[in-house]
């Protein structure tokens, strides 16, 4: 009986896997700088400027409320420039609005006191945020957004369903070639070996991260 692992196969799902980081990084980049634009909105924006309000609590909204997969199969119809391209626009725009709530998150338990004292300075209200309220806030939420981070990486599974050859896919791809039930399950077993091992890495530094600015 002809083995599924062979070492094309091998260097096949190897690829997925590759394009699966990829992809999730720059996803996970993306949708933490938009949702820290959402989370500065949401927080921040009054006044004149209610209206940003408005607008980033409806697209966190809706995003939140409704399921990943159905945007990612309505954006392939807009999204141009090859499977790569459509995985890191999807996969941000969606996860940004829980980027977002988490750092919103982090602004609010900053005291207010910060910004009188930023003003007492000189500073601006831009440059208490860059030096003196981001920096608190994003510390604070760290082990969160990187739990966030884990959770992109496996939403790109959802990817296989408009045909972008991440790990999933070619996983699948290797599956359907196999005659028998062994060679479906040891694929399986390798796929949930393959997002087991990196979610469990980043899992860990997530920890050890967390003890470190625990007692900083």
């Amino acid at each position: 009986m002809k083995s599924v692992l062979t070492a094309e196969n091998l260097l096949y799902m190897f690829d997925g896997m590759k394009l699966t980081l990829a992809i999730a990084a720059c996803a996970s980049v993306i949708a933490i700088l938009f949702g820290t634009l959402l989370a500065l909105a949401k927080t921040y924006c009054r006044g004149k400027l209610g209206f940003l309000n408005l607008l980033a609590t409806i697209y966190v909204e809706i995003f939140r409320c409704t399921p990943q997969l159905l945007w990612i199969l309505m954006f392939r119809f807009f999204v141009k420039g090859g499977g790569f391209n459509l995985g890191v626009i999807s996969l941000s725009v969606v996860s940004a609005p829980y980027i977002c709530e988490i750092v919103r998150g982090g602004l609010n338990n900053v005291s207010h006191g910060q910004f009188e004292a930023g003003y007492s300075q000189g500073y601006s209200f831009l440059k208490i945020l860059q030096f003196i309220i981001l920096p608190q806030a994003f510390r604070a939420v760290i082990p969160s957004m990187m739990s966030q981070v884990v959770s992109i990486i496996k939403s790109t599974s959802l990817l296989a369903s408009i045909n972008i050859f991440e790990y999933l896919f070619t996983c699948n791809t290797v599956m359907v070639s196999s005659t028998s039930l062994s060679g479906i399950f040891t694929v399986y077993v390798m796929e949930a070996a393959g997002y087991f091992i990196v979610c469990y890495l980043l899992v860990l530094l997530v920890k050890i991260a967390g003890r470190k600015l625990k007692y900083a």
